[in-house]
């Protein structure tokens, strides 16, 4: 019986074959998995999330409707404000409602690390918002009878777009992170609209130029904290949904 109950051992052939083959696997150089990874795997459960920040980031548009002395001389400080909002809104109502119904549980078994879903998921927010601010932005402009050069308008939206995914990514690690960057927005669009005429007068007199190499230095920030989430998706993460 004792003979019967031993567990049966490898052979040395079949151990040198099972060495041999997790060596070719560590060393496969097909490409990511995450490359297959079909789109309806990054909105799946969050599609509102993403129609409702899409609605949010129209919204500006509705200046367009009004007089354009109303707005042409703060253009540029609503421009910087605003260009951000689809982004920041879709990243924050889908963290939000994950956290709420769980749906975070099932995306720890997945194949995929959760660190990848989330870079992926944040590089599609980012291109949307490429998709829908620069449009909007190109109305006010010409709503605005052209108060400001378009590629001042370009330059602005782009450079607040970047810098605002950059200080989502950097701030990732903090608790409610998701938070902090929308806060930041927020209150320093605030001060420099209303809090101080200082501030208000000192935006539109930076160069255009600085806008753009804002906007370059972003998106290089955006593109590495993206490719190292990519690359080592166990190194770092978001600490919000871990603790939830």
């Amino acid at each position: 019986m004792e003979h019967n109950n031993r567990i049966p051992m490898p052979s040395p052939e079949e151990r040198q074959a099972a060495i041999r083959r997790i060596a070719r696997q560590a060393t496969d150089k097909s490409p990511p998995l995450w490359l297959h990874l079909p789109l309806s795997a990054l909105v799946f459960g969050v599609e509102d999330c993403l129609f409702l920040a899409v609605l949010l980031a129209f919204a500006p548009a509705a200046l367009a409707f009004m007089p354009a002395e109303s707005y042409a001389e703060h253009l540029t400080a609503v421009l910087f404000l605003t260009s951000p909002l689809l982004y920041a809104a879709a990243h924050g109502l889908t963290m939000w409602k994950e956290s709420l119904n769980g749906t975070l549980e099932w995306k720890r078994t997945c194949r995929l690390p959760l660190q990848t879903l989330m870079a992926l998921r944040m590089l599609l927010f980012g291109g949307a918002a490429v998709l829908v601010c620069v449009p909007v932005n190109l109305l006010l402009w010409r709503a605005s009878g052209g108060a400001l050069p378009l590629v001042r308008v370009l330059g602005v939206s782009f450079s607040s777009l970047f810098l605002h995914a950059a200080l989502s990514l950097a701030c990732r690690k903090l608790w409610w992170g998701a938070a902090v960057p929308a806060a930041v927005w927020v209150l320093a669009g605030t001060w420099a609209l209303y809090g101080n005429s200082r501030a208000a007068d000192l935006l539109p007199q930076i160069p255009t130029a600085v806008f753009f190499l804002l906007a370059g230095a972003g998106l290089a920030l955006c593109a590495g904290q993206l490719r190292t989430m990519l690359r080592n998706p166990n190194k770092g993460g978001f600490i919000y949904y871990a603790f939830r």
